[in-house]
């Protein structure tokens, strides 16, 4: 509806039928002049507009064409009552103006507001079709035989593409909601693959119980997440080895509210592209994603939905793929999240007794589920100590509270057959690593997370009787205790964790390359110690001899699996392969023409320039790297 009123537009004065009536009736005799003149101008209809500079509309009634008078310049500036006439107006006459007119008509465009109140009812009346196809689906969520169903609209400002969307029949899909600047050619290509899930296409409509998943966004096509879920459990899950590939595959196939949480499907689909050539160019939008639906999880109600072992899970791997593109200030909150969500569900008692407290999660149902939390609390564990290695910031998990035994061997895990393990405490005996012999691959990590975290406490926590002027004072006491333990480790590894019967697993690789980094980083202390308190000279000469041993130990381990895929190598590797780089570039300051040390260091830096393109992190190793270079003049 147009206002009527002296702010209306230009059509106001030019329709006889919007003017306001008069006390003094000149409106209604005007009126009646005007329609006894219509009979005779209708018979010359194209030559009287033309001359009196009138537009002609027609009657819906009758069919009987209208006049529609065009105002003169003047008057319609000034908002004056106009009578059209030719060549002067009366209006302009009576004031002796200069009459024109503009013979060109302005089209008027929609009133303010009227857009929203389109869109208003448009929202209003998608909502109305969405409530009325419940009641045509059966109890399935499958659309009946009515195919009037409507996809309910996108919210304004923005559109969508049905027909190209590419979802096949994923039930978890709905429209994608598009941003004002359209999509992302990675976006496009994403969503334009093809698939098909339990056979219901994108055009019948989706299932109306799919709104409560809260998607803002179409899942990628059936044949891409098959593909994607492959990826991640040959080449990255040996890394993270958390998830129970069996169930979490099976649970794919529940019902969609009892499927793996989408945070936690987007996080695992991140670091399969990762690490792919071919869907490397999504990994920031599955990374984005992930985050997005796990803060949206943190927010509903009082944030009870989010206490599971699968956001955990999401928590530890997000922090894991942030350490690896360098984004390190979310790294370190990612990696407190899930730490206090370990420790909220009560992951670090699992095997323990204690005081009652508040339980979180029910009882595991079976030995594989008590398994896959264990598992779920030492990842991150290990990330919170690889997170202080780094830094030199304080651990948040104390060794002292862990009542959680260390995790089984993959094989035992994957096929749900019960084995009993041994505990952090108890593998670190006073008679030394004891119970080696049944120690898994990743058991094998957590051990060297723990020595990484007993360093660091060792440097950044001196007590008031360290006295590490004296080599008989509890620095120098601590420094040998953790000197024996590594050494004791390297003999007492059983043959399944030595090299080269353990090359094939990463992990082995890892925990080998892990103790002799643990020993440069504890040796390199002693040095520091030793000169700074001008101790004897053979200490520093000692721990010097232990440093180069370690780092050539390092190098031979990375020629040897120099042409395996660096994809499914721990990320963490960088971090042993630069610890080692820096004990040559020191070396080489006292003795630069040693050939076989600079050819070591070459080594090293060609691989850590290999692992770049896969593990960006590499790069960050390698700024630091070239400024020790720089200022040892190499």
């Amino acid at each position: 509806m147009s206002p009527q009123g002296p702010d209306a537009d230009d059509s106001f004065f030019n329709d006889l039928s919007r003017q306001p009536d008069r006390d003094d009736g000149s409106s209604a005799s005007r009126s009646n002049s005007i329609d006894a003149a219509l009979p005779a101008q209708n018979d010359a209809a194209a030559g009287a507009t033309a001359a009196a500079g009138a537009v002609s509309t027609t009657d819906p009634a009758g069919g009987t064409p209208k006049l529609k008078r065009i105002a003169c310049v003047l008057c319609r500036k000034r908002k004056l009552r106009c009578d059209g006439a030719r060549p002067t107006c009366g209006t302009c006459k009576r004031l002796s103006h200069d009459c024109a007119y503009d013979e060109v008509r302005r089209k008027s465009g929609p009133k303010r507001g009227y857009v929203k109140q389109l869109e208003a009812r448009l929202m209003s009346e998608q909502v109305e079709n969405l409530l009325k196809n419940q009641d045509e689906h059966g109890p399935d969520g499958r659309e009946s035989s009515n195919p009037s169903f409507s996809a309910p609209s996108v919210p304004q400002g923005m559109g969508r593409d049905v027909t190209n969307l590419g979802l096949g029949g994923n039930p978890d899909a709905i429209p994608q909601i598009v941003p004002p600047g359209g999509l992302s050619p990675e976006e496009q290509m994403l969503q334009g693959g093809s698939g098909s899930l339990e056979g219901t296409s994108v055009d019948g409509g989706f299932p109306f119980e799919m709104i409560g998943l809260g998607l803002q966004e179409p899942l990628p096509p059936a044949d891409v997440i098959d593909e994607l879920h492959h990826i991640y459990f040959e080449k990255v899950h040996s890394s993270v080895p958390m998830i129970h590939r069996r169930r979490y595959l099976a649970a794919m196939n529940l019902g969609p509210n009892m499927r793996p949480p989408v945070c936690l499907r987007y996080i695992i689909w991140c670091l399969a592209a990762s690490v792919s050539d071919k869907y490397e160019c999504f990994q920031d939008h599955f990374y984005q994603r992930a985050r997005k639906y796990a803060q949206i999880d943190e927010m509903k109600g009082h944030g009870e939905s989010t206490i599971s072992i699968a956001h955990c899970q999401t928590w530890v791997l997000i922090c894991s793929y942030e350490f690896k593109l360098m984004y390190f200030p979310r790294a370190w909150m990612s990696t407190g999240r899930a730490v206090r969500l370990a420790q909220m569900m009560q992951l670090h008692r699992l095997d323990g007794q204690g005081l009652d407290v508040k339980q979180c999660l029910p009882p595991p149902k079976d030995w594989t589920e008590k398994e896959e939390r264990r598992r779920t609390f030492w990842m991150a564990y290990c990330q919170d100590r690889y997170a202080s290695i780094g830094t030199g910031w304080p651990m948040t998990i104390e060794e002292k509270d862990i009542m959680t035994n260390l995790p089984a061997i993959d094989d035992a895990y994957d096929k749900s057959k019960p084995m009993q393990t041994a505990s952090l405490e108890q593998t670190f005996s006073l008679s030394g690593p004891s119970h080696l012999s049944t120690l898994s691959p990743f058991g094998g990590i957590v051990l060297m997370a723990t020595l990484f975290g007993r360093n660091l406490t060792h440097l950044h926590r001196p007590t008031p009787n360290d006295n590490d002027h004296d080599i008989d004072g509890e620095f120098w006491k601590r420094h040998r205790q953790l000197d024996n333990i590594l050494m004791q480790t390297t003999l007492g590894l059983p043959d399944h964790l030595r090299l080269p019967a353990g090359m094939q697993d990463p992990n082995v690789v890892f925990m080998n390359m892990s103790i002799h980094t643990s020993a440069i980083c504890l040796h390199q202390a002693a040095i520091f110690k030793a000169d700074q308190n001008h101790l004897s000279p053979s200490i520093g000469s000692e721990s010097k001899i232990r440093c180069i041993t370690a780092a050539a130990e390092i190098t031979n381990i990375m020629r040897t699996i120099y042409t395996q895929d660096v994809a499914a190598m721990n990320p963490f590797v960088v971090f042993c392969l630069y610890v080692a780089a820096r004990v040559f570039i020191q070396y080489l300051r006292s003795q630069p023409k040693d050939q076989q040390i600079t050819s070591s260091l070459q080594f090293l830096l060609s691989a850590m320039q290999a692992l770049k393109r896969k593990n960006p992190l590499s790069d960050s190793f390698l700024a630091q790297l070239d400024v020790d270079l720089e200022g040892a003049g190499i």
